[in-house]
């Protein structure tokens, strides 16, 4: 049995490393650029107006006062997507929509809140100075300028940036194929009538509802009896077929869990079985080829824990993610909290946005148990030890990705 920290690296050392793909720009949410992106042409593309008003030359204007105005002739409206020559002379001014191109001979725009028109005449009452009001030609970014890096996560700001330089496909890491197979005579389908001894199958719609969070559809799901030939069977078409095999039950030692022996069987190296924590500790990894094995344990808890501490990390490694766990961050606790002596627990808890941040351990804390995550936004770690953490010391909190704001 190793330690969690143990786990966590030697899940981070057989990290997957899948090609990149190109894609299509409104496919790309939540995926890892794999290429530097240069810039192919600058912005703003020309020079345009910061908004609505009248473009005119500076020069103008530099004797203008409230006792002695300048009058300029309005010739013209350019609005934005005209690509008007207008051309405008000394003493003239044109009206201007935000987003226009600046006129050629002008070099200011006076904001139309500022403005007096009479009888087609702009009426100036002080000195506009050079460059009011005027977005320059590559201000933000030049043509062939770096604009997105290598390694950089795809967010809705980063998709309408790179379409606004007409950027629609570009270069990202592969997302892997990724298999769910749940095991257990006693799972029956929701929506089918429960006969007595069974159970309902909770972990497969969590684990499938945990990857469409994280943008990603099960590439292959099934759920199979504790039958040793249909799970042989099962594993070795997606050990064939996928980069990820995500096993739910039949990996601890029950007469009946045949999980280990068949993976064994079908050449998956083993790296770990058993970690020392609460819930989850049968959690199995191994490695066949270029597919990475996970066995979580079945109780629903000790999956959703093992999941999100092990599973979410290697899924999000293979697909470019530098910093691929969960977020972390040290909260004072609102009540107390009893360790185990020896393994670590992952502790179902909310952390409340309060002025001064708590976090608060949930009940139903049991393996089998799943009503506590309606309301759980993280988990708090909390190693081997004999001594109880008191109300108001700091502990280390694992915040839930989908309820922090991420997109996965």
């Amino acid at each position: 049995m190793i330690s969690c920290s143990e786990a966590q690296r030697l899940i981070a050392q057989h990290k997957l490393s899948l090609k990149e793909e190109n894609i299509p720009l409104l496919e790309a949410l939540g995926h890892v650029n794999a290429r530097n992106l240069k810039a192919p042409i600058s912005l703003p593309v020309f020079d345009n107006s910061a908004m609505d008003g009248f473009a005119l030359k500076s020069a103008d204007t530099q004797d203008a006062t409230l006792e002695a105005p300048v009058r300029l002739s309005i010739r013209g409206v350019v609005k934005a997507g005209d690509s008007s020559s207008l051309a405008i002379r000394k003493g003239q001014a044109c009206g201007l929509m935000t987003g226009a191109p600046i006129p050629k001979g002008t070099d200011a725009v006076l904001a139309k809140e500022n403005v007096v028109v009479q009888d087609n005449f702009l009426i100036v009452k002080s000195p506009v100075s050079p460059g009011k009001n005027i977005r320059r030609k590559g201000e933000e970014i030049k043509k062939g300028q770096t604009v997105l890096s290598e390694g950089s996560v795809i967010n809705p700001g980063t998709v309408g940036f790179l379409a606004s330089m007409g950027i629609h496909h570009l270069y990202a890491y592969q997302i892997p194929k990724i298999s769910l197979v749940a095991t257990g005579s006693e799972l029956t389908v929701p929506g089918n009538p429960l006969e007595r001894g069974k159970i309902y199958d909770s972990n497969t719609a969590m684990i499938r509802a945990a990857l469409e969070g994280m943008r990603i559809r099960p590439f292959f799901t099934r759920k199979v009896p504790d039958r040793p030939d249909l799970i042989k069977k099962m594993i070795h078409f997606a050990l064939k077929e996928s980069n990820i095999l995500i096993l739910m039950g039949g990996v601890s030692v029950g007469d009946f869990d045949y999980v280990k022996p068949i993976l064994a069987d079908s050449g998956v190296e083993t790296i770990f079985w058993k970690v020392s924590q609460k819930p989850g500790k049968p959690l199995y990894f191994g490695k066949k080829e270029n597919c990475l094995v996970f066995g979580l344990p079945g109780n629903p808890a000790s999956v959703f824990t093992c999941f999100y501490e092990y599973v979410y990390p290697a899924i999000r490694f293979s697909m470019g993610y530098a910093d691929a766990a969960l977020s972390s961050e040290w909260i004072k606790l609102s009540q107390a909290i009893y360790p185990d002596q020896e393994k670590t627990l992952f502790i179902k808890a909310r952390v409340e946005p309060t002025q001064e941040r708590q976090v608060t351990p949930l009940k139903h804390q049991q393996s089998h148990m799943l009503s506590s995550f309606c309301q759980a936004n993280s988990f708090v770690v909390v190693p081997g030890s004999k001594q109880v953490l008191e109300v108001g010391e700091k502990v280390e909190v694992h915040s839930l990705p989908y309820l922090c704001g991420g997109i996965s």
